[in-house]
């Protein structure tokens, strides 16, 4: 019962940011675009026991639309090249010895959420936004190491029976500020809902929190 209603509440959440942005578009005078760079500090959840966190790459395009019923509310979309990572402690090798690994999957990801701004100044706003995003893994690569020597890697990380899976859901959220209305710097995470271990009895869900930095024009 519990995962039915959380399941409702996601599917809930997700079409009203997609009613939000279908609605928005209709004023295409209040649009606004720009580009987004910044890193991602991976640690992903379930029964892997990632080793600290890794850093990714995370690089993109982003628009704005003003929603012109509330004032300071905006729905942000966006196309993104992010790298979620993680490195393993200890793992069992191909002659049942025990090695470390590091993982890069490196997805196009697509993010909607609905956003609101506090003006602060005449210079200086205060933003939050919340969403659901979408990815599809493009390619990546996973290094075995044994005594901090290379031992073998593996860049066909989505095939085979214990590869992952290439589509990646889940919701995520940004605070920050803007600046003079076109700086952006803000923090945020995003927490995977989708089990992307193809392996039946083996849980992997990619979590990430962000710094960055955009431009918008």
């Amino acid at each position: 019962m519990e995962t039915k209603t959380l399941f409702t509440m996601k599917k809930l959440f997700i079409t009203m940011c997609l009613l939000s942005m279908i609605s928005s578009l209709s004023y295409a005078q209040n649009l606004r675009y720009g580009f987004t760079g910044g890193v991602n500090l991976s640690k992903p959840t379930g029964d892997v026991e990632p080793d600290g966190v890794r850093a990714g790459l995370l690089l993109g395009v982003k628009g704005e639309l003003e929603i012109p019923a509330i004032k300071g509310l905006y729905t942000e979309f966006g196309l993104q090249l992010s790298t979620k990572a993680h490195k393993s402690g200890l793992v069992i090798g191909f002659e049942n010895e025990y090695l470390q690994s590091t993982t890069d999957i490196n997805y196009l990801n697509i993010p909607i959420h609905i956003g609101y701004k506090i003006k602060c100044s005449e210079s200086i706003s205060f933003l939050v936004n919340a969403g659901p995003y979408f990815g599809v893994g493009m390619w990546g690569k996973q290094k075995f190491y044994r005594d901090e020597k290379k031992y073998h890697s593996a860049s066909d990380i989505f095939s085979g029976e214990y590869g992952y899976k290439r589509f990646d859901y889940g919701c995520g959220f940004n605070i920050g500020v803007e600046y003079a209305k076109h700086f952006q710097l803000t923090l945020g995470a995003d927490w995977g809902l989708k089990d992307i271990c193809k392996k039946s009895s083996y849980k992997y869900r990619n979590r990430s929190f962000t710094i960055s930095l955009g431009y918008i024009l």
